[in-house]
């Protein structure tokens, strides 16, 4: 039987993006807080924090790019890519790349939301209308790749934000296994898989893999498991599922004491444990009131473990 705990009781407006690391450390965001937080789940106690300065961030990852010296996080704040170094407290205010002005419209703002990198270091990462039942089509889903040249000749290289769906209500979780790339929109109750290249990171042929019934939530964060099996966030329904792509059935179904949770990552030291985070905006806005809305979770299923810890952008 799986056993859930809160892991740190941070009340966030909307917890985001985790991503773990071999030394047991997790980051996530708190979009609407603008926070990059981080928790160490070997000492089992927060470790600092990162403002984004009243910026909306929607997600970071781990950076390991030789063209990015110095940083050790990408955070995708409102419709910009910004390098961060998380330890010394710097969030950059030269971006990497932004969202293209072809795709920006003042009367229909958006910011980034969800987003991850491939097993070939290149970063995926989507947007949404500030207001998604009004604009329910403005969002897209970019993938951040090395540019041509060196940016302006400085010594950063440049890179390019490719769009590879569109439109897109509200991009969330993405994840890889072999030659396929699965994706939520959230707004298409769904999950959805598509064929990938991985030498050149294109994607065709989308189909369903599951669809999510209302009842259940609205499917959000996504990751996977060691035997390719995807673990899914339902925000609304209080809890995260276990699907079996092959079959496209639901294998297990957990409970969370948050009615939001938005997404989850394995870590620990030996991949063993599920980070969930949640939102409490989300939940009060739905006239929820658990305890500990906003909280981060472990949770442990006995026998399962994760893929991998959250892999670095090296493009």
């Amino acid at each position: 039987m799986a056993k859930v705990e809160l892991a740190m009781d941070i009340r966030c407006s909307t917890g985001e993006s985790p991503v773990s690391y071999a030394s047991g450390n997790v980051h996530f965001v708190d979009i609407e807080g603008c926070m990059i937080h981080a928790f160490d789940t070997v000492a089992n106690r927060p470790v600092g924090g990162v403002s984004t300065n009243g910026r909306m961030v929607g997600n970071v990852v781990p950076c390991a790019s030789p063209g990015l010296p110095g940083f050790d996080l990408l955070a995708c704040v409102e419709t910009s890519i910004l390098p961060v170094n998380f330890y010394g407290n710097d969030v950059s205010g030269t971006y990497v790349a932004s969202v293209p002005d072809s795709d920006l419209n003042a009367a229909k703002p958006i910011r980034f939301n969800d987003g991850k990198v491939d097993f070939q270091g290149r970063l995926w990462a989507g947007t949404m209308a500030m207001d998604p039942e009004q604009n329910p089509e403005s969002g897209r889903l970019y993938c951040l790749e090395r540019g041509k040249s060196l940016n302006g000749g400085e010594k950063r290289a440049s890179y390019d934000l490719v769009e590879k769906i569109s439109p897109v209500g509200i991009s969330n979780g993405t994840e890889w296994y072999g030659q396929h790339m699965y994706y939520i929109d959230s707004l298409q109750p769904e999950v959805c898989v598509f064929d990938f290249d991985e030498h050149d990171g294109s994607i065709s042929n989308r189909r369903r893999v599951l669809h999510i019934p209302d009842t259940q939530g609205l499917p959000d964060g996504m990751t996977i498991d060691a035997n390719g099996k995807l673990w899914v966030a339902l925000f609304g329904g209080s809890s995260i599922v276990q699907i079996d792509p092959e079959t496209q059935t639901e294998l297990m179904t957990i409970q969370v004491p948050a009615l939001c949770p938005t997404s989850m990552a394995f870590g620990g030291k030996d991949l063993s444990e599920l980070y969930v985070t949640s939102g409490g905006s989300g939940e009060e806005k739905k006239g929820g009131n658990s305890e500990h809305r906003g909280g981060l979770f472990r949770v442990h299923v006995p026998g399962v473990k994760g893929l991998s810890f959250s892999r670095a952008f090296t493009q």
